[in-house]
């Protein structure tokens, strides 16, 4: 089992990083620039509604999954951390690196255009604007969830972009997106957006987190030791599945990327057998993804592992599981529990995720990344 973790030395610069936000980042004085207090402007509150003591955004073509206020923030920073150690101290994989630091996908010079989905706290955002001075960027939420810094580069949007978005076809070189199926009740039509506003040989890059955990030394069993945090995730299913959310396409999104997925609406699509006719319409104008890669990175919960990097990234995993599941009541009162026997459940949770290190408990990120047609 040990050998399925990738044993990489983190960078000074990111391990020092995840050192930081291993406790202080949720002190009362962490961050206080980040609130939403300090934004002092009432089109800002209409965009939350408070759920049973915690804040949501207001508008209900958005899951409520998780809440959104400072704390968000600082889990979405933990979150980006976790993921840029696995990717060895970088935000994006070396074919991206190349591809920005040469101008685009027409390498002509003339700067690429970045899309990112969704903007949360922007720390993604901002590292890149640093590392790619001539590439300019558009990031997008449907919530306005901190203040942030104006960048020269940087363009912050909010609205409701699961309804369209508002860019033109073929405007970007890079589509980044990180934990998109939570953000949206219909990821087939996001993706279809995405596609659209993508530059043909453009990347897309998709990472999320989903909440299967796993247990002991044999591949990637479903995790039942931890009777609190199994029945959880159960609940947190549960809770997408009745708020809309696709998480199945944590199963299948390679599938779907791929251009013979009915969501292209490519002719022959499915069709083992497609007349010529239909095979040359096909070739003109095929949509869809090509050169389709996943890449599963499993996380320890915890610090059990032998190895000093895997304790390192286990350490800020417990963590941020440990702030996700403080946020969880209105998700355990959805179930129809009364709401001391719901918090009697979350604190039983929390006692095992403070404890998970005698479960050899793992995640995983998936990344994929693709290249439009």
């Amino acid at each position: 089992m040990d050998d399925y973790f990738d044993i990489v030395t983190l960078p000074q610069v990111a391990s020092d990083q995840a050192s930081d936000y291993d406790d202080g980042i949720f002190s009362e004085s962490a961050s206080s620039y980040r609130t939403m207090s300090t934004l002092q402007s009432r089109e800002v509150a209409d965009y939350f509604r408070s759920i049973c003591g915690f804040t949501y955004p207001a508008d209900e073509n958005v899951p409520l999954v998780f809440p959104a206020d400072a704390t968000a923030d600082r889990l979405d920073v933990l979150l980006h951390v976790m993921v840029r150690l696995c990717l060895g101290g970088e935000n994006v994989p070396h074919a991206i690196d190349v591809m920005l630091r040469e101008g685009g996908v027409s390498r002509d010079g003339t700067g690429a255009k970045v899309l990112d989905v969704v903007t949360n706290s922007g720390t993604w955002v901002n590292e890149m604007a640093g590392t790619y001075s001539t590439a300019t960027f558009v990031t997008l939420d449907s919530k306005p969830l901190i203040p942030h810094k104006p960048h020269a580069r940087i363009e912050f949007q909010v609205y409701d972009f699961y309804a369209g978005l508002m860019e033109a076809d073929n405007t970007f070189d890079l589509v980044h997106v990180r934990q998109g199926v939570l953000a949206t009740k219909d990821f087939n039509f996001l993706l279809r957006e995405l596609h659209r506003v993508l530059k043909p040989n453009g990347y897309i890059m998709i990472t999320e987190l989903p909440f299967d955990t796993y247990e002991g030394t044999t591949h990637r069993v479903p995790i039942h030791s931890a009777t609190n945090i199994a029945q959880g995730i159960i609940f947190a299913y549960e809770m997408c599945a009745a708020q809309g959310v696709d998480t199945n396409a944590w199963k299948d999104m390679a599938v779907r990327l791929a251009p013979d997925h009915p969501l292209w609406g490519n002719p022959g699509a499915r069709d083992p057998n497609p007349d010529p006719a239909s095979r040359v319409s096909a070739v003109q104008s095929v949509r869809g993804f090509r050169d389709i890669s996943l890449n599963f990175i499993p996380v320890p919960m915890g610090t059990w592992h032998f190895d000093e990097s895997q304790q390192i990234l286990g350490g800020l995993m417990r963590l941020w599981g440990f702030h996700q599941s403080q946020s969880s009541l209105p998700v355990v009162l959805q179930r129809g529990m009364e709401e001391n026997e719901a918090r009697v459940f979350i604190e039983n949770l929390l006692q095992e995720v403070t404890e998970v290190d005698q479960y050899r408990a793992y995640m995983e990120f998936q990344i994929w990344l693709a290249r439009k047609i």
